[in-house]
């Protein structure tokens, strides 16, 4: 009675007797169904199997959903009649056994149990799909929050100002710390705002840019004006010197008279 008992049990001799059809539905033979519920005379089963199809009709179900009369098969000697009862059908067989009987007590809890099972599978089953459908959802919002969180993070390092000893991506290390600390600044600058790098896509070795700093570039720039200086003419220079004054009269003339004379020239 134990092992009936535990229908949770794979064990369960309802479960080892229990067979499917070719639709996948399950069933019980009343034949195998006779002796776990403690009858050992085919007439008295029949009897309480006779009782629930008509406590079956009489609730306005179709019996022969639930109690299907098999053609009576011949072992060699009086022809067996047997029933295919579904689930139910085995419910309402012991829910109409002999109660005195403890395996009908027990087939009764079994069945019992497992046909509200049954009935409550499809809800089962449509609350998993509603609740893999919310999981899914939520999923979806959080990748979103987490791309729009890793968007905000990369905007807020591009303001902050970049650390003392950040080097841009593509520099030497050896010729970045060789740079003037202004230059350093102005490269930052272009590498976080701009992405600017000093060497190009592909190559293997990176091509860091010159360390030309801001001074050697004014001094170039004031050499550059000397020699074009020193490649102008004397005459060029005595006609650029005579429009100095003649701008520097016409500016004086329109001062006051008292002023004009102390003009310098």
């Amino acid at each position: 009675m134990k092992s009936i008992s535990s229908s949770e049990s794979t064990d369960s001799p309802f479960d080892q007797i229990k067979q499917i059809d070719t639709d996948g539905a399950e069933y019980w033979l009343a034949r195998e169904l006779m002796p776990i519920l403690g009858y050992q005379q085919w007439r008295q089963f029949e009897d309480a199997i006779s009782r629930a199809i008509a406590a079956c009709e009489n609730i306005g179900i179709e019996s022969e959903k639930h109690f299907l009369r098999l053609p009576a098969k011949s072992t060699g000697g009086r022809p067996r009649d047997d029933f295919k009862l579904s689930r139910y059908g085995c419910y309402l067989t012991a829910m109409n056994g002999d109660s005195r009987k403890p395996e009908i007590a027990a087939a009764q809890n079994y069945f019992a149990v497992k046909t509200r099972e049954a009935e409550l599978a499809p809800q089962s089953q449509e609350l998993l799909s509603q609740l893999l459908s919310k999981i899914e959802q939520q999923n979806r919002v959080i990748q979103e929050q987490g791309q729009a969180i890793s968007q905000l993070q990369a905007q807020v390092q591009t303001l902050l100002p970049p650390s003392s000893d950040f080097t841009p991506p593509g520099w030497d290390a050896e010729v970045w710390r060789s740079l003037p600390a202004q230059d350093k600044r102005h490269f930052k600058f272009l590498s976080r705002r701009r992405g600017f790098r000093p060497s190009q896509q592909g190559q293997i070795e990176p091509l860091a840019l010159p360390s030309v700093s801001t001074d050697q570039m004014k001094q170039k720039q004031r050499d550059e004006v000397a020699q074009l200086v020193g490649e102008v003419s004397p005459q060029e220079k005595q006609q650029l010197q005579a429009a100095k004054l003649q701008a520097l009269r016409e500016f004086w003339s329109q001062a006051p008279e008292e002023d004009q004379k102390n003009m310098p020239f």
